[in-house]
């Protein structure tokens, strides 16, 4: 039975064309300075985004309050209140969350607004499509790329849910069941995703290494790693808990958002003076190169809150030597859709790509790369 694609590269095209009179009056609105709303993950990485780019950003608005009168990249942080938003001379919205209502709520005055994901797309299309149209040759891949990028351009999420699969890394069946795995999980958490990996492979495997950084999240899987050991009778010396981060270069950062809830977390840079006693607040970062020191991986998984292509650059002689599968999180920055593909593309040649969405929300969709 042919596979009846509901979501076309010509789809997005005519989206993508239908939206670039809006992306042109925002720039030129922009060069006397706009607005991001929305100063969270994704917000912050659209001003830096914007800046390198030489566009003059003026401020964010946030309705957090915590964050009122913060400076971001050097740019302050205002509440959305009636008489800051009547100053703004374009705006682009980075609560990704919210998207349709603040666009609704803009709608009653004379500035152009549109999503950040969305103005993303648009600039960069034609390197978008390119990676969609060479890089990925099954149909389900491609429906899913386009299902993604019509969520970027319209703010909803209704694509995402037509094409969302479970069974997140482990899904493929190139990604199951084989039972002499050296399994790198790069974000471990609190061990969910270990305990899957060992039940998709009936606890047998060679050898695990779970990365994980926060110190409470770190605690709940040494937790359960200590009853999943009991359950699956699992040699201890075949599991290496390691609370460190993984990026491009060693050293220690500062543990974010450590008292919200535990899976709100990630790194930031730290001081050079942070030591062992901060080890609530900070972690030890490695690169993936120089903690295995040589040692072989089959498989590499990697949820590191945006810090995926720091990682694969300190990886890049195992991946290069070894060419482990991989399962890479593609969903924290608008350009991890086309920038960690190149990258891999980069290092082994060979590698063969799908793309799968695990959520019925605009995220967990992971690259899955193997030769």
């Amino acid at each position: 039975m042919e596979y009846e694609m509901k979501y076309k590269s010509e789809d997005v095209l005519e989206l993508v064309k239908n939206l670039a009179p809006l992306v042109d009056e925002i720039d030129q609105n922009f060069i006397n300075g706009g607005v991001i709303y929305g100063a969270g993950f994704v917000g912050t990485w659209a001003c830096e985004h914007l800046q390198n780019l030489g566009v003059k950003v003026d401020g964010f608005l946030d309705r957090d309050t915590r964050k009122t009168g913060s400076k971001i990249h050097n740019v302050l942080v205002k509440y959305p209140e009636q008489a800051e938003i009547e100053k703004v001379s374009a705006m682009l919205i980075a609560a990704r969350h919210v998207v349709k209502q603040v666009a609704d709520e803009m709608s009653n005055y004379d500035f152009p607004v549109m999503s950040f994901d969305g103005y993303f797309v648009v600039k960069n299309y034609a390197r978008l499509a390119s990676v969609r149209d060479n890089f990925f040759q099954d149909e389900k891949s491609i429906e899913t790329f386009n299902a993604l990028l019509i969520a970027m351009l319209t703010g909803s999420v209704d694509s995402c849910l037509q094409v969302m699969e479970k069974d997140m890394y482990f899904g493929l069946p190139e990604f199951s069941g084989n039972f002499d795995e050296i399994f790198v999980d790069a974000g471990a958490f609190v061990g969910d995703s270990v305990e899957r990996f060992i039940w998709e492979n009936l606890g047998t495997f060679r050898h695990l290494y779970a990365f994980e950084p926060g110190y409470k999240q770190f605690a709940a899987m040494t937790k359960r790693m200590e009853r999943l050991s009991q359950e699956w009778a699992i040699d201890e010396s075949k599991v290496s808990l390691v609370k460190a981060g993984l990026s491009s270069e060693q050293g220690r950062m500062n543990c974010t958002f450590v008292n919200d809830d535990p899976l709100r977390h990630g790194l930031a840079e730290a001081p050079d003076e942070a030591t062992e006693i901060d080890e609530r607040i900070s972690s030890a970062v490695w690169t993936l190169d120089a903690y295995l020191a040589g040692k072989p991986i089959t498989f590499l998984k990697a949820d590191v809150e945006g810090m995926e292509m720091p990682l694969l650059r300190g990886a890049e002689e195992t991946i290069k030597k070894y060419k482990p599968k991989m399962a890479l999180c593609v969903y924290h920055y608008p350009s991890d859709l086309y920038e960690i593909a190149e990258y891999v593309r980069q290092l082994v040649p060979e590698y063969q790509f799908r793309l799968r969405q695990h959520a019925p929300l605009f995220g967990d969709f992971v690259l899955y790369c193997y030769v």
